[in-house]
């Protein structure tokens, strides 16, 4: 009996444990997350790089395919036809992994359930991207006969016309043009060390490329839909293309007729797509049909307020541009208003001599020419002392945490030519500290300096422009010349000041000079928390 029991105890432990094949399942939301495509995958972003240079390919061929050249180098250029197949394909893949791919929702966070995300896609916009795959290229080819066709006839055969219709289903994907920029790690990495002067022109002249080259597809369209044609009898049907022919057109030139001719024909309707735009309005193309005329108002009422756009955005970027330039103009004007109202005349009344009034004049206005030519356009206030914060405006937007990872990048280069100071002795955390308490310093040539004013004595690296330092002792005295190699008063500044009576370190700066200044107080005030730095300093 009791061995009985035993077993029948334990065989009811048993069946209290899961068995092997008893796995718990995941949670409803995880189902399929193996699949799933998120946006920070290493491998997304270079296809989201890749599939954007497919996508610039489009915006420009696509238009020139169905309004210049009719689709006449999709079956007599096989090179072309190949590239649009290969193109093809990536847009049919494209479209399949938008069904895994996680997404951001209208509350910006992140969609990662597999049936949302097929659903969402499939409610969307997949029915356009499939379109947007078909392999119209392939159906244009498999309508030529085996033994050529005549462009004008295989122009005439309604199935190949709908090539026109599918492939504009391509322009869509531009929509995601702005995201997949985004998503894109090389194009975002390269966009966020532009200046912003820089991004603005290049978005301005870009958006200018674009839109003129869209204008002039669609202007040549206008002439095929009326003519039904690009060979020879569009010189004889009435549009703007025969108009100019008859009245232009010399032996030798730009010949805009003929179905091989497509160069030219671009040339000529970019052309006036440019002139139109600008306003400029030569007259030698002009409209002649119904259409043309009507499509002609429209863009001139459309080029009227794109014109005020590119006006408007032409003078941001300039002004911006120019920022830096006027706020020097301004400050120098001020110092002019100043120096008018000095002493014509040399001054030495009573016991100290203030120098020559227009040797003064001189080198306030070198100074502030040389911080306008040498200081970081970023700084805008021309400020003998300021802070990181000041100088680096960029350190004022970050959180605390990237605050003081910058600063310590920006200053640990000098803290490491300082022992105490260095990383050997100090945690990050107290670097920091000193980082954020460095002040940036600016001298004019000619300009001596002992100790700030402020905050008194201090560690100084030159980080531009030299100067030379006299350190008078008891004993001695020691002139040095000081750039951007070594630190300035290391030792001194663990020094009390009622010890260094009897010394004095004085700087004679030579050229326009910056300079990092940590001041003796917060040295202090972090040795005196770190015995071990102390101890290792004494």
């Amino acid at each position: 009996v009791p061995i009985f029991f035993t077993l029948k105890i334990n065989k009811n432990m048993i069946n209290k444990f899961p068995t092997p094949t008893s796995v718990a399942r995941p949670h409803p939301s995880l189902q399929g997350v193996q699949y799933v495509i998120f946006p920070y995958d290493p491998r997304i972003r270079r296809w989201d790089s890749f599939f954007l240079v497919v996508l610039s390919y489009y915006c420009f061929s696509v238009p020139y395919m169905i309004g210049v050249s009719g689709g006449y180098h999709m079956y007599k250029n096989s090179w072309w036809f190949g590239v649009n197949v290969v193109f093809n394909t990536i847009f049919f893949v494209d479209t399949i992994m938008q069904f895994f791919r996680a997404y951001r929702d209208e509350n910006d966070s992140l969609v990662y359930n597999i049936r949302k995300i097929s659903w969402n896609y499939f409610t969307t916009s997949f029915v356009f991207n499939l379109i947007a795959s078909f392999p119209s290229a392939v159906l244009v080819w498999a309508t030529q006969s085996p033994n050529g066709s005549d462009p004008d006839d295989l122009y005439q055969r309604p199935g190949l016309q709908l090539f026109a219709i599918i492939d504009m289903f391509k322009l869509f994907r531009l929509v995601r043009f702005k995201s997949l920029a985004k998503s894109s790690g090389v194009i975002e990495t390269w966009w966020e060390r532009q200046g912003v002067a820089k991004i603005m022109l290049i978005k301005f002249i870009f958006g200018m490329v674009v839109i003129s080259h869209w204008i002039a597809c669609f202007w040549s369209f206008l002439a095929l839909c009326q003519a039904k044609t690009f060979g020879p009898g569009l010189g004889t049907q009435a549009n703007w293309i025969s108009y100019w022919y008859n009245s232009n057109y010399v032996a030798g030139g730009i010949n805009p007729i003929g179905w091989e001719n497509d160069i030219d024909r671009y040339g000529l309707s970019l052309f006036w797509a440019i002139q139109s735009l600008t306003s400029i309005g030569y007259g030698n193309v002009s409209p002649v049909t119904t259409a043309e005329y009507y499509f002609g108002n429209i863009l001139m009422l459309i080029s009227g307020i794109f014109w005020a756009f590119v006006i408007g955005h032409l003078v941001s970027i300039v002004e911006f541009i120019n920022k830096h330039h006027v706020q020097y103009k301004i400050r120098m004007e001020e110092a002019n208003d100043m120096l008018s109202t000095f002493s014509p005349q040399s001054s030495s009344d009573g016991e100290f001599d203030i120098g020559d009034s227009r040797i003064i004049r001189r080198r306030i206005r070198r100074y502030i020419t040389s911080q306008y030519e040498k200081s970081r356009p970023a700084r805008n206030d021309f400020s003998n002392t300021v802070t990181l914060d000041d100088a680096y405006p960029a350190l004022g937007t970050l959180s605390l945490e990237l605050k003081k990872l910058s600063s310590l990048h920006l200053i640990r280069h000098y803290l490491e030519m300082v022992p105490y100071l260095s990383s050997k002795f100090l945690s990050p955390e107290e670097q920091s500290r000193i980082a954020f308490s460095s002040k940036i310093l600016e001298f004019a040539e000619g300009e001596a300096f002992a100790k700030h004013p402020v905050y008194g004595r201090g560690i100084i690296f030159v980080t531009k422009g030299c100067c030379i330092s006299k350190k008078s002792t008891k004993l001695r005295n020691s002139i040095g010349f000081n750039n951007c190699d070594k630190p300035i008063g290391g030792d001194d500044v663990l020094v009390e000041d009622e010890f260094m009576a009897g010394e004095s370190y004085r700087l004679h700066f030579i050229s326009f000079s910056q300079c990092v200044f940590i001041p003796r107080g917060v040295v202090i005030e972090i040795l005196a928390e770190n015995y071990f730095a102390w101890k290792e300093s004494a």
